[in-house]
């Protein structure tokens, strides 16, 4: 089975025993916030600059979710709120399907995910959620290198989801090379206009989408 597919499958299971999405309610003196970026880092340039990597790199993805981060509309977001929940290990297993490897995992809920309002379980369940409800184009399949512009990828991917907007898609680069896509979602995970310090960093013209790796 490939990544993608691996991934419906997580999903359904998900779905199946996930309880219904309640909007992020902080408790005590959690900071409220108004929308996440999922954040899904291009795997094949982490590994070009990472390459003994092997947790992640061995795998030969495409996309793999790098975070689901709490956002302020005005710039920033709530980080390391405290927590003394850890992700447990059935939720740790089915997040492997959107990220690459459990240190990440652990990482993200401590910087990120204990800020959401949602418990751990929840939090990863959101991640998948926001992951599944996106059509990654054919192209990104990882199985060969091309040259792409910044507006070309936005294109595509618009393109393959009708419910997004310009304004919900942000691409990171490093000089020509893409590295990075974020997406912009209200805590119900739906398509919104991405707030201020939000923004695409890539140069003008072809950027180079590297190839997974070979084994």
């Amino acid at each position: 089975m490939n990544a993608r597919g691996a991934l419906a499958t997580a999903i359904v299971a998900i779905f199946a025993a996930a309880p219904a999405w309640a909007h992020p309610a902080p408790g005590g003196d959690l900071p409220a916030f108004d929308y996440f970026v999922l954040s899904l880092s291009w795997s094949p340039a982490f590994c070009a600059a990472h390459p003994d990597d092997r947790a992640q790199c061995s795998q030969r993805r495409g996309f793999v979710a790098h975070g689901l981060w709490p956002e302020y509309a005005n710039g920033g977001g709530p980080e390391h709120c405290g927590s003394d929940e850890v992700p447990g290990r059935e939720t740790i297993e089915r997040t492997l399907s959107a990220m690459p490897d459990e240190r990440l995992i652990r990482h993200e809920w401590v910087v990120h995910g204990a800020c959401s309002g949602l418990s751990a379980h929840d939090y990863f369940v959101s991640l998948i959620r926001a992951v599944g409800s996106l059509s990654i184009p054919g192209e990104f399949d990882g199985a060969t290198t091309q040259r792409l512009s910044a507006d070309e990828i936005a294109g595509k991917f618009l393109g393959a989801n009708p419910a997004l907007q310009r304004r919900s898609l942000v691409l990171r680069c490093k000089g020509e090379q893409f590295e990075e896509l974020r997406v912009c979602l209200s805590p119900e995970l739906k398509p919104v206009a991405c707030g201020r310090g939000v923004h695409s960093q890539c140069r003008k013209g072809p950027l180079l989408i590297r190839a997974a790796p070979s084994q």
